[in-house]
């Protein structure tokens, strides 16, 4: 077996085919059957994932022989960099995905590319003593339950498909959130007005690290910076990634929440944050959040259905979705891996 480094920048078109082919099998064999992106876009985005100043990226493409066709495996590790405004509370963390293709299991190679990724890290990022992971297929579980991998929540992928919501209990949480709060005004943007992104930065982290993660410990800061870059990204990739929040009459902002359609091949929109300021709860004002989201969705033509990843520990949310028609689609699980000192990983052949 040969393991290669995948540099976005200099790969051959043949590595970015096996790059693209491996990840879309073991997309399938998750039981992700909808429409892809065209290849050229999702290698731009993919691209573009490495210009981050803040992150760094370990990628590696395992080879049964020739370093063509279909990878055998693959192997992403994401540090955060000095200029990272959380690299101090961060810097001893990564971010793991490693996958073997299907022909290719139980003959050591997840082993084989896991050591790999830990020696590579070693010599460069020495800070990083644990990786956190995810794992949505059984031989993922089992591989992570060899390692001793310590399991921290379950955060799987729930999804709402746009016929089955109930418009008429949609429109009720609007106009009672508005009968409820009279004085708080409904903001929907794609780019933050300068007058606001401070203050949503403050408010966006504030909620943001009231996530809880098991016995994860993410430490999340979204400073105005990563805010207009992540705004020129979208726009360059044309990704819709729109912000609604509530300002109340005193001009704080109480809540928010964002989401992200592209348009081709568009059947899908992704729920990322929604969080409401303690101080403010008990007003509904996270049902309006989420109505005026898919009163949103709506204008969007095609789409089927919206996916958001909140774990059941996170109550409020989960109340809000179970309501909304959530249901659980992808049964996905996160752990923790030591890499350093006495608790880390037993790396036998698996």
């Amino acid at each position: 077996m040969k393991i290669v480094k995948f540099d976005v920048l200099s790969a051959t078109e043949e590595n970015w085919d096996s790059y693209f082919r491996h990840l879309d099998e073991i997309r399938q064999e998750c039981g992700q059957q909808d429409p892809q992106l065209p290849r050229e876009q999702r290698k731009a985005i993919t691209v573009s994932s490495h210009s981050d100043p803040n992150v760094r990226l370990y990628v590696f493409l395992m080879f049964p022989e020739e370093t063509s066709g279909c990878a055998a495996g693959y192997a992403e590790a994401i540090v955060e960099t000095p200029q990272s405004p959380t690299y101090n509370l961060n810097k001893h963390t990564g971010k793991l995905s490693l996958s073997v293709s299907q022909k290719h299991r139980r003959q050591g190679l997840a082993t084989l590319l896991l050591k790999h990724v830990i020696e590579e890290l070693a010599a460069k990022e020495p800070a990083v003593t644990e990786l956190l992971t995810s794992a949505i297929l059984e031989s993922g579980k089992y591989f992570m339950n060899l390692l001793t991998g310590n399991f921290s929540l379950e955060k799987p992928e729930n999804r709402l498909y746009i016929k089955d919501v109930d418009w008429d209990m949609i429109n009720f949480w609007v106009e009672d959130g508005m009968h409820k709060n009279p004085g708080t005004t409904i903001k929907t943007v794609e780019i933050m007005p300068q007058e606001d992104i401070e203050e949503y930065s403050l408010v966006y982290n504030e909620t943001a690290n009231q996530q809880t993660f098991g016995n994860m410990k993410v430490d999340i800061n979204y400073t105005p910076d990563e805010i207009r870059c992540d705004e020129r990204k979208a726009l360059e990739q044309g990704i819709s990634h729109i912000t609604i929040f509530l300002k109340e009459n005193n001009g704080a902002i109480s809540g928010l929440t964002e989401f992200f359609h592209i348009k081709e091949p568009g059947q899908k929109v992704t729920q990322n944050l929604t969080g409401v300021r303690e101080q403010y709860r008990g007003r509904g004002l996270g049902k309006l959040l989420r109505a005026c989201m898919l009163l949103h969705i709506r204008k969007f033509p095609g789409v089927e259905y919206v996916v958001t990843g909140n774990s059941d520990t996170n109550a409020p949310m989960h109340a809000i979705n179970l309501k909304l028609g959530f249901k659980k689609h992808l049964p996905v699980k996160l752990y923790k891996l030591k890499i350093r000192g006495q608790q880390g990983p037993r790396l036998f052949p698996v």
